[in-house]
This record gives structure tokens, sequence and C-alpha cells, in this order.
């Protein structure tokens, strides 16, 4: 019997554990849209839940002991309330069939099926998560107990059954709930590595490196697009004056104004050192892009920055342009034209953006 219970919880870890990680896209494993996914998700919870009661743990000829309360609940964190519907709804008319049709199995399989519409239901108005889903499973296991009391007119053997299927399903459950809050903490702490292995740390803007990645890709699916820099005039006198601190406050708003009048046109936001930006505008032609750092640029001019000090500062920025295939056909080159126009526009007199070719 307890070979038989290990392949039962050997079969549950499974699923929870290879629909966990491409459900939740936590390892970027391709799956279909979300819409798809989650009736994928219940359909393979179902079909687990079936191959649980093939290989469930016999106490006696009426009661049979598995894991399949553990898959409807978990398939409702993965995938929504409708996971738990179809999967429960699938295990409840498996289980109705599995021994032949009977009044007991009518019974068996609806409260089964209901379970699965109860989770389903009661997770659309409170999404299932691991800090809740304890009780959603907790709610199974209860009505279930019932149900097979109620079957076996809570005789011994009834109260063995129901003994034997609540620790087995509580001991099973805990085990894959804690394995899998591991993994989510691990996961996480994986994609905020990620994220800060590709953000500037002052601003959260794309740091140069990710900066290079997206402009290596749009030149390798050869779209036209526009790079822009930025640089703030006379940044060293704002830090000389005010301090550094004031001058971090700075950056943070210019970066967020950069960012909110860039973005209807698509633009992809850097830092890419020091007071230096740039901004990556796809299908942005060269006299299209001058007319958006224009407005980027007018966005800094007549906007007041307002430091913790209490007092605004006025802030003006330069720009130059280049375009790709038009100006250059690498990334280096096109860096290399639109700093050359940076600098030109510096040394003409500052607070205007050119175009370089």
């Amino acid at each position: 019997m307890l070979i038989d219970f290990v392949i039962n919880f050997c079969i549950l870890f499974t699923f929870a554990i290879l629909t966990y990680i491409p459900f939740q896209n936590k390892l970027n494993v391709y799956i279909p849209s979300y819409n798809y996914a989650r009736f994928i998700l219940g359909i393979l919870s179902g079909f687990t839940g079936c191959l649980l009661m093939l290989t469930s743990v016999s106490i006696s000829d009426f009661f049979i002991v598995d894991g399949r309360m553990a898959v409807i609940a978990l398939s409702g964190v993965l995938g929504g309330p409708f996971a738990p519907i179809i999967s429960g709804t699938i295990i409840g008319v498996f289980r109705l069939f599995m021994y032949g049709y009977s009044t007991n199995a009518l019974i068996a399989g609806s409260s089964t099926i209901v379970i699965g519409l109860v989770i389903g239901l009661w997770s659309w108005k409170k999404t299932m998560t691991f800090q809740n889903v304890p009780y959603f499973f907790g709610y199974s296991i209860l009505q279930t107990s019932i149900v097979l009391g109620f079957l076996g007119n809570w005789k011994f053997e009834t109260w063995l059954a129901i003994i034997s299927f609540i620790v087995f399903s509580v001991l099973s459950f805990s085990i894959i709930f804690v394995i899998l809050k591991l993994l989510s903490s691990l996961f996480e702490k994986i994609k905020h590595i990620e994220e800060m292995s590709a953000t500037d740390y002052l601003t959260g803007l794309n740091n140069n490196r990710k900066f290079q990645e997206c402009t290596q890709q749009l030149i390798e699916n050869n779209e036209v697009f526009s790079l822009l820099l930025l640089d703030i005039d006379y940044f060293k006198k704002v830090n000389d004056t005010y301090g550094h601190p004031v001058g971090d406050e700075v950056l943070k708003e210019l970066a967020l104004r950069i960012k909110d009048t860039s973005k209807p046109f698509g633009g992809i936001v850097s830092r890419n050192g020091g007071e230096e930006f740039s901004v990556i505008l796809p299908n942005t032609t060269d006299d299209k892009s001058i007319e958006i750092a224009d407005l980027i640029r007018l966005s800094i001019e007549k906007n007041l920055f307002l430091i913790s000090t209490g007092e605004k500062l006025s802030i003006t920025i330069s720009g130059g342009i280049s375009t790709y295939p038009e100006d250059a056909i690498t990334t280096h080159e096109l860096y290399k034209l639109a700093d050359e126009a940076l600098y030109l526009a510096k040394t003409s007199g500052r607070n205007k953006v050119i175009h370089i070719n």
C-alpha cells in the first residue's frame, strides 16, 4: 500500500512541476496565449486527475484514495477560474463511469464536479494565489470527507477511508505547496536579477547593455529606425551648485519626461551613462525623428524642474540623431554619428537637436 501512495504522489508531483514552470512562464518557456492556456491547463489537470484515480490506493472494496483534489485546487492557482471547472468536470465524469455506473458513483462524481464549479466561481471573485489556495483545498477536502462518510454510513472502515484520504491529501498537497512556493520565490529572484542586469539603477530605464540589444535586434530585422542621443546642458553646474543628490533628482525627472513624451511614438529609452540618454525610434525616418526630438526638448525646456530644496531649475538638453539604414548600418556607426551630431549641437549653442549623416 505504501508503494501505491508513493506512485500516486509522484504523479501528482510531476503534474505540479511540469505545469507550474511553463504555465507561469517562469523560464520564458513558450505557451499559447492566456486565453488558450487556461483551457489547456484545465484539460491537463483533468486527465492528471483521471490518471491519479487509475493509480489510486484501495482502502476497501468501496473506497479509494488519491490526490485528485490537490490537482483541482492547484489548477486554479496556475490557470485561473476556468481550470478547476474544466478539471473538476473531467474528473467527475470519469469517476462516474470508472467502475461502472451506480448511485455511489453518481454521488461521488457529482461531488467532484461541484467542487470544481465552486472553486472556479469562488476564485472568480477572489483570485487564487499561493496565499489563499489552502482555503480552497480545505473546502474540497471537507466536502469529499462528508460525501465519503455519507456513502459509507459512517462505519469503521468509512472513518478509516476518510482519515487515510485526509492524511494523504493534506500531506501530499503540503509538500507540493511548499516546493512550489520555494520555486516561485527562486524564479522571482532570478527575474529581479535579470531586470537589474538590463535596468539603470537610478532612473529605471534601460541601461547601455539593453540599449545595445534593442538596437542590434532592429538591425537584424532590417527595420528602419532613428537613434536620438540626448545630453543635459551644463549638468556639471547643477551638481556643483546643488550637490549630486539634487543632480540625481534631475536625472530621474528627466528620464520620466523623455519616456512619457516618446512613448506615443514607440520610443525605447535608455540611460547610456552619466547625463546621457538615448531614444530608439522604430519606423522613424530623419524628418520625423527631428520632430519627435524637438517635442522631447521642448517638454524639458518649457517645464521647470522642482527640486527637494523647493527651488525650480531651468534645464535644457541637446540632441543628435542618426537613422538606419540611411546614415549607417551598424550600431557602432549609428552611435558615432549621433554622438557627433550631439557634439555639434553642444558647440553651436546648445538646447537644439541636429541630424547628421
